[in-house]
């Protein structure tokens, strides 16, 4: 087995499942819209709000202040029609796992989820803990005391020497100030060591630093065996700033050949925290597939 003791981090994945009281057309991408809405049910509870949604204001309000929390967002829908089920996850990580019971209590206190600009409702039909999908409170009641899962990086399987990478939803990566428009494995695989590095650093977990720089020299040696990656543009609107922002990113899938056992738990890692610019929004959520 590959060293357990690379990284941890407390993890609590919340798959919340909700139901159209009535038709509507919403955005395509709802990581925006999700936001908006979490961030309004929360806003009820001032502690849970500031360390969840204002973090970077016990950082001294540095801009790159890494977050405690992702948000993954529906697969592209427009059109719910009554009835219809909307579910997206609510992601937890590190101390903020302390605030899992603040959080659901915040979300079943409300009568409805109003979405889109027409403010359409939707009713509260679940929460589950996805990682084991344990229900938490259904139909009024709680069920399962929710607990956090402690990631570690795990790996047992050698001889894996390929692998493809399905980016889900926009990867918005800079480099000198620049959005990437390609990237390779190396790119990746930095990307999410200094993401989970981050995140251990502020929010109480490990890493083993001498591991992260040997395996990002060693991403090198992985060859990018074809690309399909293209360039979605998106926008969307702030509203602390009061206009549009550039949302794009790169969508579509990568294949790579190399020896994976050192890499596995990262992109595993990858697969779990996202990567890249904004993933509170539900951007850099992947899949990844070995072979």
């Amino acid at each position: 087995m590959y060293n357990s003791e690379l990284f941890s981090l407390s993890y609590m994945p919340l798959l919340i499942r909700l139901k159209c009281c009535e038709s509507v057309r919403l955005p395509r991408y709802l990581g925006s819209t999700l936001h908006g809405v979490m961030g309004w049910i929360l806003s009820t509870n001032n502690e849970t709000y500031q360390y969840i949604f204002e973090n970077r204001k016990y950082g001294g309000g540095k801009q790159d202040i890494v977050n405690p929390y992702i948000l993954e967002p529906p697969r592209y829908q427009e059109i719910y029609n009554e009835g219809d089920v909307l579910c997206f996850k609510f992601v937890l990580l590190g101390k903020a796992t302390n605030y899992t019971k603040s959080v659901i209590d915040s979300l079943v206190s409300i009568p409805y989820f109003e979405l889109g600009v027409k403010r359409k409702k939707f009713e509260l039909v679940d929460i589950i803990q996805a990682d084991g999908l344990k229900s938490i409170w259904q139909s009024g009641k709680f069920h399962t005391e929710p607990i956090a899962t402690n990631m570690l990086a795990t790996w047992e399987e050698r001889g894996i020497s390929r692998c493809s990478i399905h980016l889900i939803t926009p990867l918005r990566i800079r480099r000198g100030g620049e959005q990437l428009r390609e990237i390779d494995f190396p790119t990746i695989i930095r990307s999410i060591t200094r993401r989970v590095e981050a995140l251990t650093k502020r929010y109480d977990g490990y890493v083993d630093d001498d591991e992260v720089s040997y395996v990002c020299e060693l991403s090198n040696s992985v060859k990018t065996t074809s690309s399909g990656l293209y360039w979605s543009e998106m926008s969307r609107y702030s509203n602390r700033r009061k206009r549009k922002m550039d949302f794009g990113g790169l969508l579509g899938a990568m294949t790579f050949e190399g020896d994976m056992y050192h890499f596995a738990p990262w992109l595993y890692a990858a697969s779990c925290l996202h990567v890249g610019r904004n993933v509170t929004f539900g951007c850099g959520q992947l899949d990844v597939v070995f072979g």
